[in-house]
């Protein structure tokens, strides 16, 4: 296990110590469960060994290396000056990158992402790893056999790998300070928008009586230690359990939705729970939307568009959150089956100010239409936003223009006073 390989690591960093300069490096063998598949388990495990044996050759008598887990590796080399780390790294690069191995595709050379941190006494190892780890990251967004150095000031965002923050979360989870709160959405589709749908958003109570969005990191952490599905199941049985009890609301909005984390949504045993609470909520047809991000959906393609046609049996339907954030989705748009697109808010904010967001918008539109999906502008908070979007021709808006979150309570009330509004300009 990797906690085994980092515990024996520390153990033989606590008494290294070097009187001249040195660095950690950090190796991440690019693709080796590929190497399992072209060639062989026996391959790939050969091929491990002898990255460990070039390491321990290049970092010499007064270096360390150490594997961590089955494809990632820290090596401490010592230099003369600090300024050797980056010549010493495109060495290491050169060394690993030259072992090959064959299979059914061939012969094919290793690859490799790296990263660098220069040490300085005193050594605060956990932290240092840490660091050589997150310019690892680095390196792997970059490409392939990639380099990079650690640098606070470009630093890859990320969890820090700790526990608060899950903690935090489950004790949020047992005081029952987590609840969602929905957000109205607007038909803009007439003149005067009406309250059409609803958007419930988690919210956490951090101080008494007063409710905000969670915790900077929170969701992330529950991802990066494989517990999203924690916070999308309260999620979901939360929603389903208030719709149970208010099922004349339904009757009165187009439909409400809720968020689904990437990891949920491709964990098969979470989707199959989340498949049968839905169907024996029995909810009525076309009124519960599944938000998922673009970049899960696109990421995860076939299986997206499978779990999505399975959960168009119960008349559950789906909307794509943050959509235009790549861009480069437009082609998958026609072939994923989901019912709606909320246009990435980044374009919304400058929609009023800036030609280039419009025409964006414009385009996004334009596709999401010609496949027939419905159109949603997240982040309206101008009058002159809602103007255009109505000339493009969106169907729905919600922001700080309308409303933000409210409390469930309100937004029956808001709902009841909209009606009511609606058949008295009627009459």
């Amino acid at each position: 296990m990797k906690s085994s390989g980092y515990s024996k690591l520390l153990q033989s960093l606590q008494p290294w110590q070097s009187d001249t300069a040195a660095s950690m490096f950090y190796v991440d063998l690019c693709h080796l469960s590929a190497v399992n598949r072209l060639a062989s388990p026996l391959v790939a495990d050969q091929l491990v060994e002898a990255v460990g044996q070039r390491l321990k050759a290049w970092v010499g008598c007064d270096g360390l290396s150490a594997r961590l887990w089955s494809d990632e590796f820290v090596a401490i080399k010592v230099m003369d000056h600090a300024q050797q780390a980056a010549e010493e790294a495109k060495s290491l690069r050169d060394a690993l990158t030259s072992l090959t191995y064959s299979g059914s595709h061939g012969s094919s050379s290793l690859a490799v992402s790296i990263g660098v941190v220069p040490l300085r006494a005193p050594y605060e190892w956990p932290a240092i790893i840490g660091q050589a780890e997150e310019a690892c990251e680095s390196a792997k967004l970059r490409g392939l056999n990639q380099i990079s150095f650690y640098n606070t000031a470009n630093r890859v965002r990320r969890p820090d790998g700790g526990s608060d923050a899950v903690t935090e979360f489950r004790r949020y989870l047992d005081s029952g300070s987590l609840t969602l709160q929905p957000q109205p959405i607007m038909d803009i589709r007439s003149r005067e928008p009406r309250i059409s749908k609803a958007e419930f958003l988690l919210r956490v109570e951090r101080s008494p009586g007063v409710w905000s969005p969670p915790p900077p990191g929170m969701i992330e952490s529950l991802e990066l230690h494989g517990l999203s599905t924690e916070l999308d199941q309260f999620s979901s049985q939360h929603l389903l359990a208030w719709l149970d009890e208010h099922r004349a609301l339904l009757d009165r909005l187009d439909n409400v939705s809720f968020n689904l984390s990437a990891p949920s949504f491709v964990d098969g045993l979470f989707m199959g729970k989340l498949f049968d609470d839905v169907r024996h909520a029995r909810l009525p047809r076309n009124k519960l939307y599944i938000e998922i991000t673009e970049t899960a959906a696109i990421q995860h393609l076939n299986v997206a568009a499978e779990m999505i046609l399975d959960f168009k049996t119960l008349g559950c339907r789906f909307s794509l959150d943050d959509f235009g954030s790549g861009l480069c989705s437009f082609g998958y748009l026609h072939s994923l089956p989901v019912d709606e697109v909320k246009i990435d808010g980044a374009f919304i904010r400058e929609l009023a100010v800036s030609s280039v967001s419009e025409k964006i918008v414009r385009a996004i539109y334009q596709v999401a239409r010609a496949t027939g999906k419905t159109t949603v502008a997240e982040f309206v908070d101008d009058p002159r936003k809602l103007a255009l979007l109505q000339e493009i021709g969106f169907d729905y808006a919600q922001g700080w223009l309308f409303y933000p979150s409210v409390t469930p309570e309100k937004l029956i009330e808001l709902v009841m006073a909209d009606r009511r509004s609606a058949a008295t300009n009627a009459a």
